[in-house]
């Protein structure tokens, strides 16, 4: 057998491999889009990224998942087409897929919703994430129960002792009382504006320490300058204030006092943190409503991502921002390894797939070969076939210029219908016709293996089927540019 015949045998094959390809690639989309298995790995894959792959995570990480995905940014992902067909479509489509779950006894991932979006964007998922951690509205939490006991441990209570023993020196047991109750109120109101998110921070260390040297002055003017007591007391509003202050800038020391950073945020989510801010009551609550949702690999890769961005500088609303940044390529990493697992399963699919079609139309590559080898007519139909087709855009990931997907599929439509008019008088070595089975027969009889001759050629298609038509749309420009660079030599040689 010379080279041309064999290079004809392998167009012959490559043909049938893509033309049973299409059929393939067709059935596993609608099966997929029946049984959304994009959407549901992508819900399983969220499930195991939150679980960091430990079992006894699971349960946690599923409430967590689900609290995700019924977030409205999420939610809003999973468009479902309008109409009354199209609502009857996806009725049925759900119908298929609990028929499937019951069957194979499988629970819903979308819990009480039939379905899910089939892609989330990093930004949805760390924005949806954060929201539901809570931490802009802990964080202010902890603001505000730092702040308020600042103002009543730190200064208030402070300050009255000194008064007490002031007054006690001076024998005025109303000394400056006023004004202490005007620097309590201000002190309240400046709570309140904080709370009621009228000021930020770096204005509530300003106003604070503003209303401190105002009561100092005051303290000046009512008190006189010879008693020691009241040089004592001047020198305690100075020693007030330096600590306040944290030896820094005063305004920039009683902010880094006041504001969490992430990492102590982060603390505060999990069951085994008892700081001080614990004890606020609103704070309890927001720790309350989060109890038992953090799987504890979740807890770890949190703390982790919170120590990289803690190593900046900046507030803590810049460093949220980058957290939602680290969160972002977390999860893209994360969905990168479930892409690559999402390849193998569907590729392992597209085998099964392609074994049983290729034993539906008995699809033998062992003896499509034997009859692509000993007839000549099936043979030159098909190269006639392919011949009648362009093929100058090969489908090829060492192509460097761009691919038309619609040029692709243009070729490949004007290759099924040449394949309907030129080979409607050949019969492909395909099918179960009593002729065809009784040549496999003959052919079976000389089989060493205790296989069977026709299921190994059935198993043999249908991985070749599952590598796709495009693949074989490629090796067949190739195969084709072989075989024509051989022609010419071999007709000159004829001529002579």
């Amino acid at each position: 057998m010379g080279l041309p015949v064999v290079l004809d045998v392998a167009l012959g094959l490559m043909f049938v491999y893509m033309a049973l390809g299409l059929i393939a690639s067709e059935a596993q989309e609608i099966v997929s889009t029946m049984l959304q298995w994009r959407a549901e790995h992508l819900k399983y894959s969220i499930e195991q990224l939150l679980a960091g792959g430990q079992s006894a995570d699971a349960r946690a990480a599923r409430r967590l998942a689900d609290q995700l995905y019924n977030s409205p940014m999420v939610r809003d992902l999973n468009y479902e087409a309008q109409g009354v067909i199209a609502r009857s479509a996806r009725q049925i489509l759900h119908g298929v897929g609990w028929l499937y779950r019951l069957l194979s006894r499988t629970r819903n991932v979308f819990g009480a919703q039939t379905s899910g979006p089939s892609y989330i964007p990093s930004e949805a998922f760390a924005s949806t994430l954060l929201e539901t951690l809570q931490l802009e509205g802990l964080q202010k939490s902890v603001v505000e129960a730092r702040l308020k006991r600042l103002l009543q441990e730190r200064i208030m209570l402070p300050l009255g002792d000194t008064l007490h023993t002031l007054r006690a020196a001076i024998g005025d047991g109303a000394l400056l009382d006023v004004e202490l109750r005007n620097l309590e109120a201000s002190l309240e109101r400046i709570f309140l504006d904080y709370r009621a998110g009228r000021t930020g921070l770096a204005q509530i260390a300003d106003r604070v320490m503003a209303e401190l040297d105002h009561f100092a002055d005051q303290g000046a003017q009512v008190l006189p300058e010879s008693y020691g007591a009241t040089q004592s007391f001047i020198r305690r509003l100075g020693y007030l204030r330096s600590q306040l202050a944290g030896g820094m800038d005063v305004s920039e020391g009683l902010v880094r006092q006041l504001q969490p950073t992430l990492k102590e945020l982060l603390s505060l989510l999990t069951n085994s943190s008892d700081r001080g801010e614990a004890r606020s009551g609103e704070l309890a609550y927001v720790r309350q409503s989060l109890e038992g949702k953090l799987p504890v690999r979740l807890q770890e890769s949190l703390t982790l991502l919170a120590e990289r961005v803690s190593h900046t500088a900046g507030g803590a609303d810049d460093q949220l921002k980058l957290f939602q940044s680290e969160l972002e390529h977390w999860y893209d990493r994360g969905m990168d390894r479930a892409g690559g697992v999402y390849r193998r399963n569907s590729k392992i699919v597209g085998i099964l797939l392609g074994v049983v079609i290729a034993a539906a139309v008995n699809a033998d590559t062992f003896y499509m070969a034997n009859r692509l080898t000993v007839d000549q007519a099936v043979r030159t139909s098909v190269i006639q076939t392919i011949n009648q087709v362009p093929l100058e855009t090969p489908v090829s990931p060492s192509n460097t210029g761009p691919i038309s997907t619609e040029s692709l599929r243009e070729d490949l439509q004007s290759l099924g219908d040449a394949v309907q008019t030129t080979l409607s008088d050949y019969s492909l070595p395909l099918g179960r016709s009593p002729k065809l089975l009784a040549t496999q027969a003959v052919l079976e009889a000389d089989w060493p293996l205790p296989i069977p001759r026709h299921w190994l050629g059935w198993v043999i298609t249908g991985i070749a089927v599952s590598m796709g038509s495009s693949f074989w749309f490629d090796a067949l420009h190739r195969v084709m540019t072989v075989r024509s660079s051989g022609t010419k030599p071999s007709s000159t040689k004829s001529g002579d």
